[in-house]
Formats: structure tokens, C-alpha cells, sequence
């Protein structure tokens, strides 16, 4: 999905936040947002992932922190664990724990430093409620389910820290009810913004019911040309593919011929467009519904639950 001139204002605004976070003196605020500016002059339109990506990569550098967001990503995982329990109770009293599980996984989407600056505990928590209470399209679930019970092998590719609690609890389910099934999870080859790594998905215990492996590359999203060998030769034989984040779509809906779910909250203008969708709706794509629109229902959460 190529970058929009959209995206360009929201990657200003993570480069002048960090700055702001990690530099007192304005004055070097403004040489590290100079160094960016350079870099929108020169990036290509290929996706807004590898846009950021690059800046990212120069925010880095002159910082010099390979991780400028630990310390919130290691809030949020921590906020997430803490509530960990409640959220198993809700999978526990649940008609369809698979289904609640999707949800959980869905609305966690929200923890992310891109298109949303501002975030706390409280709205985490409601975008959680407003989004249980929402419907599933049946068939695209109904489709989710028949591709994971004809499934040997599914590569979960992870999104955000936070979020990834309740990846694991989703990821569960799934494994509880296939039992057969071996699931992977992948996390970033190295930080960029607060996207998961093998330390945040060890951190939540993420290892405990998948295979953690990592990609090999540190753009926000999945840009297989730069993924690692060892990522590619699962990502091949992977029978499912389930893609959570903006990220992961962006950089592979267009560029992927494997079964694919995305899931993730539209959290930008951009995608309100583009798919037809309200702010923080869930989305469930599945990667073959480019080739025949029409027959696959996209939004799996259009209306409210009486």
C-alpha cells in the first residue's frame, strides 16, 4: 500500500514527540527534526512503513538509543499483564472464547505510537469495552476458522507492545481449540517506534503458547525483501498467515500471495478512505479479498451488539 501524502503530518509528529521526549534544548530539537525533514525530500512512496522506517533509523542515530521507547513499551506490557486476569475471565464467561479472543486481539491494536500521540491506560481500556460490544462478521470468521482447522503450521506476526497481552490470549484460544496446530509468533528483527520485540514478547510470556522468531529487519510492518532467511523460509511454509497492525498491512497486503488475515483498528483518516471504515473499527481482511472484493467482506464490526 504506497505512502499517502497523509501519512507524511503523522510522521512529523512521531519525529517532533521523540524529540521532544529524549532533547531539552530546542535547539537540538530542531537540528534532529531538520535531519528528518532531509529524509521526507528523498523517501519513495513504496509504503509508509518503509517511510518510517528510514526516519526512524536517523532519529536513532542521532539520539544515539537503538530504542528510544523502551521505557513505554515496558509500561504498557506491564499495564496489560496487570489485567491480564480480567481479560481471561471475559475469555472464560464468553459463548465463543475464540471469538472474544479476536476482539481482545483487535482492540489492543489501539497501543500504538503512530497515529495516536496521546494514550493512556483508561482509553486503552474503553476502546477494549466499546469494541467487545461490537459484531463479528460471520463470514469472514466463519473463513478465519475453516483456514485455521485445515492449517498445520500459522505464523502470528505480532504489532505493538501492550497489545501483545492480548495477542497471547487469542493466540490461546487458538491453540486450544487446535490442538495440532504449531503457531509462530514473529516480532521486529530490532526496535522501531513501540513495535514488539523478542524481549517484550518473552516479557508477556508470549513463548509459552507459540515459537517466537523475529523477521531480521527493524521497519515498522513486514517488507519481506528485507526479512531475514530464517523469517522468509517460515513465512513460505506458514498454511495461515495472521497479520495484526496497520504496519503489517501496509507493507504486505499489496505485495503477498499467501493466505492472510489482517486484522487490526482503523486509526487514520487514511484508512477511513481507503476502506470504507469508522475510527477504531476492527477490520478482518483476508489477503484474497483483493482479488475478488465483493465476495469478502472486509469489516467485521460495522454494527453494535444489541
Amino acid at each position: 500500500m504506497k505512502l499517502s501524502i497523509d501519512c507524511l503530518p503523522c510522521l512529523l509528529s512521531q519525529a517532533a514527540t521523540l524529540a521532544k521526549w529524549h532533547l531539552s534544548e530546542e535547539d537540538d530539537q530542531f537540528a534532529l527534526m531538520n535531519r528528518v525533514l532531509k529524509e521526507l525530500l528523498v523517501v519513495d512512496r513504496k509504503s509508509a512503513p518503509c517511510a518510517a522506517q528510514r526516519i526512524h533509523r536517523v532519529l536513532k542515530e542521532i539520539l544515539g538509543n537503538p530504542d528510544p521507547y523502551r521505557e513505554q513499551k515496558i509500561y504498557y506490557n506491564l499495564e496489560m499483564l496487570k489485567l491480564e486476569e480480567e481479560f481471561s475471565k471475559i475469555l472464560a464467561q464468553a459463548q465463543d472464547p475464540l471469538e472474544q479472543g479476536l476482539k481482545l486481539a483487535a482492540a489492543g491494536n489501539i497501543i500504538d505510537f503512530g497515529p495516536q500521540q496521546e494514550l493512556s491506560s483508561e482509553k486503552v481500556l474503553a476502546i477494549v469495552q466499546e469494541t467487545l460490544r461490537k459484531n463479528l462478521n460471520p463470514e469472514v470468521f466463519e473463513a478465519l476458522k475453516e483456514k485455521l482447522a485445515q492449517s498445520r503450521l500459522l505464523l502470528y506476526l505480532g504489532d505493538n507492545a501492550g497489545e501483545i497481552v492480548l495477542d497471547k490470549l487469542f493466540i490461546k484460544e487458538i491453540k486450544r481449540t487446535y490442538k495440532d496446530l504449531e503457531i509462530y509468533f514473529a516480532v521486529r528483527g530490532q526496535p522501531v517506534l513501540n513495535d514488539v520485540t523478542r524481549e517484550d514478547a518473552y516479557l508477556v510470556g508470549m513463548d509459552r503458547y507459540a515459537r517466537i522468531i523475529d523477521n531480521g529487519d527493524d521497519a515498522p510492518g513486514t517488507v519481506l525483501e528485507r526479512c531475514s532467511p530464517e523469517f522468509l523460509d517460515i513465512f513460505q511454509k506458514a498454511d495461515l498467515i495472521i497479520a495484526k497492525g496497520q504496519g503489517n498491512f501496509e507493507s504486505l497486503y499489496e505485495e503477498c500471495e499467501k493466505d492472510v488475515f489482517f486484522i487490526f483498528l482503523c486509526k487514520c483518516n487514511v484508512f477511513e478512505e481507503k476502506l470504507g471504515v469508522r475510527r477504531h473499527d476492527m477490520v478482518l481482511m483476508p489477503s484474497w479479498h483483493k482479488r475478488d472484493p465483493e465476495h469478502n467482506p472486509h469489516v467485521i464490526s460495522s454494527s453494535w451488539r444489541d
